[in-house]
């Protein structure tokens, strides 16, 4: 189907009867289905109009990652407000700037940052659906948006020491979206025996990045987001174990830690490995590494830095695929992206990539 913005795809979200988040804070794991998810992002949207702020109003979101920022986000875009989101790891102060700088009508703040500086009000992110005092009143139904609405603002430095706005319409972030679903809707098929495919996303959702592979990209095939507090290599190990993770986005120096901590384990690694095996074979070689992670683990997807090529060599020489991104915040952020099935179908036949 056409997708002129990105409500086409909340409708989508919204009737999906599955598990959409699963959320490990370190102390409890809560769980949230496709339709929890989409009726807070409704909630929020009603309290969004409750308190007056319509159309092109600015709402800052400093939060870590949890099903209530997707839900932030999609309630703004119900409501044709921009999301402006800033690093969970940003500073008080920064962030306190930030809304300044786009005059934010709220600030929505999670558990683990602090509490900024401010006049305008900030609204706790576990407290989305609160009541106002102008809830019962009636509202006129916000615009419709169009291609070229705007609907998020990132904040990024770049090569520059001063972040800089970067203003997103659906039709940027559209843009990368629709080719991704595209090239899934080719292979969903081969996926259904290996549903509910699941990730654990270890980017900050206010990275475009993290965000897409987070938000946009899992409803596409029906899967599940995993977010966790802890980026040590035991958790993150043992939770694609536990969890049964199909695919980990992370960084690559994620790929860096978390080799390090598996030739750590496996002192043989340190010998080298064997290039040109039959995949196979290559298995059985490693499957005591492979039970470490778990059978249903097989991909990391990794952006927002360079990527060694030994370190992907020394993935794949496991027989892990690595699938990885180039872009920047302007493109929203997907310049270009390795394709998963031609990436393992190289990996497969023990050839490289070009």
């Amino acid at each position: 189907m056409a997708r002129r913005t990105l409500l086409d795809f909340f409708d989508d979200l919204a009737q999906i009867d599955a598990d959409f988040v699963l959320y490990d804070d370190g102390y409890r794991v809560r769980t949230f289905t496709y339709a929890q998810v989409a009726a807070a992002a409704r909630q929020f949207a009603a309290r969004l109009r409750a308190e007056g702020i319509g159309p092109d109003d600015k709402v800052v979101l400093w939060s870590e990652n949890r099903a209530e920022w997707i839900a932030v986000l999609w309630g703004c875009l119900l409501e044709t407000v921009v999301l402006v989101p800033v690093d969970y790891r940003s500073s008080a102060e920064f962030v306190a700037h930030i809304a300044d700088v786009v005059n934010a009508k709220a600030i929505v703040v999670g558990e683990t940052v602090g509490a900024p500086n401010v006049s305008r009000p900030v609204w706790p992110i576990t407290a989305l659906a609160e009541a106002a005092s102008q809830q019962d009143r009636p509202h006129p139904a916000p615009p419709t948006p169009h291609p070229g609405t705007l609907a998020e603002i990132i904040f990024t430095s770049g090569a520059t020491a001063e972040p800089k706005g970067v203003m997103l319409t659906h039709k940027n972030i559209l843009a990368n979206t629709v080719p991704i679903e595209r090239e899934i809707e080719k292979y969903r098929k081969y996926a259904r025996p290996f549903a509910p495919i699941r990730f654990l996303n270890l980017l900050p959702l206010s990275h475009m990045f993290g965000q897409a592979m987070a938000t946009f990209v899992p409803p596409m095939l029906e899967g599940v987001v995993v977010f966790t507090r802890s980026l040590s290599p035991p958790d993150i190990v043992r939770e694609i174990h536990d969890r049964r993770i199909s695919i980990v986005v992370c960084v690559p120096k994620m790929l860096e830690v978390l080799r390090d901590y598996v030739v750590a384990k496996y002192p043989r690694l340190r010998e080298g490995m064997p290039r040109g095996l039959h995949p196979l074979k290559r298995w059985w070689r490693y499957r005591d590494i492979h039970g470490l992670f778990g059978f249903k683990f097989w991909a990391f997807v990794v952006g927002a830095a360079p990527l060694d090529p030994s370190l992907e060599q020394f993935w794949r020489d496991l027989g892990f695929l690595v699938v990885q991104g180039y872009g920047l915040t302007e493109t929203a952020p997907v310049v270009t992206l390795v394709h998963p099935c031609a990436a393992g179908m190289a990996a497969w036949g023990g050839l490289s990539m070009v």
